[in-house]
């Protein structure tokens, strides 16, 4: 896996994607902020932990357990993403993804290429199992992870209130 990258988007438009710095946290922090309010795609609306707290993860993470992204378009923030491996010696092997696209940039190759970049750490690293969670709505990232060999492990049916309407949460998972 090569970092940083610039990536050719479907409508032509240049993305660079790299590991984050702490000096990307308060743009992380507003990324998360504005595709929260959409309601529908994070389980957060709004961030919550402290911008030095994102700044000393983005600067002391160990590059074997965690991989912090961050997508630019001119310069903008305009995806963000993140791979940790568990924590302890019985699921070091396995390794949590989430991943967020600004609603203008989705649909133009940004997702895919993320999910490549996340899942050749994961490889790097020998995880064996990579798992997310994913709104039953959220059909688009549901095809993007499936199309990656993305298998539904488990559902927790009516989890979630999106609208006043309550949805599955499904957890998915790549065995490597």
């Amino acid at each position: 896996m090569v970092l940083p990258q610039t990536l050719k988007l479907r409508d032509g438009r240049s993305s660079s994607l790299r590991s984050a710095k702490p000096d990307d946290a308060k743009a992380w922090v507003d990324h998360v902020n504005r595709v929260g309010s959409e309601g529908v795609y994070l389980m957060t609306e709004h961030f919550t932990r402290k911008l030095e707290e994102l700044q000393r993860q983005f600067l002391g993470s160990d590059s074997s357990s965690a991989l912090w992204l961050v997508a630019e378009i001119d310069g903008s923030l305009v995806a963000a993403a993140d791979i940790q491996r568990g924590q302890f010696k019985k699921n070091a092997h396995t390794a949590s993804l989430g991943m967020s696209v600004e609603k203008q940039f989705r649909g133009a190759g940004l997702g895919t290429a993320i999910l490549k970049v996340l899942l050749d750490w994961a490889r790097e690293n020998q995880v064996r199992k990579v798992k997310l969670g994913v709104f039953s709505t959220n059909e688009r990232a549901i095809r993007l992870y499936q199309r990656f060999g993305f298998s539904e492990e488990g559902r927790l049916r009516n989890d979630i209130i999106l609208d006043g309407k309550p949805a599955d949460l499904i957890q998915m998972a790549l065995w490597l």
